[in-house]
């Protein structure tokens, strides 16, 4: 299967969006993803990790310019709201045992999912998934299959944080996210992807900012789309041992990629 990446969103601290990391021009008042799209009541009970996914499903359907009302999704995360599940847990075993019902409802998996959709009334087909070491490529094969199954575009968010204590054993530093809306069509694309497959080729490197962080393994195909290198990239992070692993092909997607096409 091939589609073309019509759009891109990135947010982590410092760096609010795709340009700013692959130029490597950081801002330091890029501490908290805005998530516009989060008003009202939604975004006062919004936890972190949902804001942060939203925020990149707003970039990436920006850039590909389609509408955020009826576009498919897939959302990506290893853990999910995990802050969210600690929090209920301490108020269980070391607080009143009192739990909090905004709490509660922002503990299940699809909780981004839900927020985005009920903002944008999105009734479109949405899934969450998680992938463990194989998130990027579990999130990208979900995509793929959508596009096959009828769908013109789709956008794939992946996005994660830091675990809490006790369960903090990947050495991640700070929240990610990235988003990707893949699509059929060509017109105005930044890149296009093909072959994912499992292959002896080297794994991502652990970024010294997300450390273990399964998301980080997108970076590299953020980067390739971005700077329009056309690569054979990984998508899994180091495990210390030799094997097979998920990657794509990356190439550049035509003259209906030029600049003028996007503006």
């Amino acid at each position: 299967m091939e589609a073309y990446v019509r759009g891109v969103g990135f947010w982590a601290p410092g760096f609010p969006n795709a340009e700013a990391w692959c130029s490597n021009q950081s801002n330091l008042e890029a501490l908290k993803p805005e998530a516009g799209l989060l008003d009202g009541a939604l975004g006062r009970r919004a936890t972190g990790l949902t804001r942060l996914g939203v925020e990149t499903l707003q970039q990436a359907a920006a850039d590909a310019k389609v509408e955020l009302s009826t576009v498919p999704t897939v959302w990506a995360s290893a853990h999910g709201e995990h802050e969210t599940a600690v929090a209920i847990l301490r108020a269980l075993f070391v607080g009143d045992g009192r739990i909090s019902p905004t709490k509660f409802h922002n503990s299940v998996y699809n909780t981004a999912a839900g927020y985005a959709s009920i903002a944008t009334g999105n009734r479109a087909p949405s899934t969450t998934l998680s992938g463990g070491a194989d998130l990027v490529a579990m999130a990208l094969l979900e995509s793929l299959c959508l596009l096959s199954a009828g769908a013109s575009n789709v956008i794939v968010v992946m996005f994660d944080e830091p675990m809490l204590a006790p369960f903090d054993t990947r050495e991640a530093k700070a929240p990610l996210s990235v988003a990707f809306c893949v699509s059929k069509d060509p017109t105005g694309a930044r890149a296009r992807i093909s072959g994912l497959r499992r292959d002896r080729v080297s794994p991502a490197p652990l970024h010294p900012r997300f450390g273990g962080l399964y998301v980080s393994a997108a970076i590299p195909l953020l980067e390739a789309t971005m700077l329009q290198r056309s690569a054979c990239v990984p998508l899994e992070l180091q495990r210390g041992q030799a094997q097979p692993i998920w990657m794509i092909d990356v190439s550049a997607a035509g003259p209906a990629a030029s600049e003028g096409d996007r503006s």
